[in-house]
């Protein structure tokens, strides 16, 4: 296909800045790749770079072709990826976020189990903030993510979502007054993990604490809540979202999982979102009813 192999010397000579730095990279020569690209501005009547003094920039309407061909690469990507699906190769990647409130390790069971199937397909995992989470679901950088009580933009759409409690990791031998729950005035004087401070949970955590005039001491706020608990030197208490993706509920060795009081700090909604405009692959199709099939769980 001619036009994509324009398309990607265009995309070269975008990145190196120079026409003589592109054509080292694609191995031809400069006055070949300057023609080509002199052939394409006539075929399509646009002026795609300024010549400079030292390399090359793009125009005004340069950068509106540039933003199209980058489309049309992307496309064909997809493409040869649904091909190579229905030919049974399974080959591609999955882009897919994780909020830094929502515990990591009951997750990677999702992703093994995944790639049972589609041991070709890569699957890049990120910890994202929600600002961070959402522009870069309306750019088309992830295929999916999952978060706690979004704030939903324009171009994003829902796959699915579940409320659910907060739960709390307890060392083993601290009382609880009620089996599977743990009230607030519990939390009192007790070291406590939780998601960074920022996130929806702790930020959630901290007001009900507020609230009951509760002396809450935080030891750790961050994302890897399982590895500080599990090098813990002395007793602290986790608190944070998990989606249960194991046969088995996730559980942290030497403590005992309840769920914060629901009647004094509400549930939150761990939801599945994803670009409206941007269509799942057939793998992406998988990996998504295992993740719906874990909040439904």
């Amino acid at each position: 296909m001619r036009h994509l192999q324009s398309f990607r010397y265009l995309k070269s000579i975008v990145e190196t800045g120079s026409i003589r730095g592109a054509a080292d990279n694609l191995a031809i020569s400069p006055s070949a790749l300057n023609r080509h690209i002199q052939t394409l501005e006539q075929d399509i009547d646009i002026k795609i770079f300024e010549r400079l003094t030292h390399g090359v920039r793009l125009t005004p309407e340069g950068e509106m072709f540039f933003a199209y061909a980058l489309d049309q690469l992307s496309g064909y990507k997809l493409l040869r990826n649904e091909i190579a699906n229905v030919r049974g190769l399974q080959i591609g990647k999955i882009n897919f976020a994780v909020s830094k409130d929502i515990m990591l390790q009951p997750i990677l069971p999702l992703i093994t189990l995944f790639q049972e199937d589609y041991q070709n397909v890569e699957i890049e995992l990120f910890v994202l903030d929600p600002i961070s989470m959402f522009q870069s679901l309306r750019n088309g950088d992830l295929d999916m993510a999952l978060c706690v009580n979004p704030n939903l933009h324009r171009g994003l759409t829902v796959l699915g979502a579940k409320n659910t409690p907060i739960q709390s990791f307890i060392p083993n031998g601290v009382p609880i007054s009620k089996s599977g729950i743990m009230r607030m005035y519990e939390l009192n004087g007790i070291r406590v993990a939780m998601p960074p401070l920022e996130s929806e949970t702790a930020q959630r955590v901290v007001a009900g604490c507020e609230r009951s005039h509760i002396d809450i001491k935080i030891s750790y706020s961050g994302p890897n809540i399982a590895e500080y608990l599990a090098h813990s030197s002395f007793p602290v208490s986790g608190c944070f979202m998990v989606l249960d993706g194991g046969k088995e509920p996730y559980q942290i060795s030497g403590y005992k999982r309840v769920a914060l009081d629901e009647k004094e700090i509400g549930s939150c909604t761990m939801t599945v979102l994803a670009n409206d405009e941007k269509r799942l692959t057939r793998p992406g199709h998988r990996f998504l009813r295992l993740l719906l099939a874990a909040l439904e769980s």
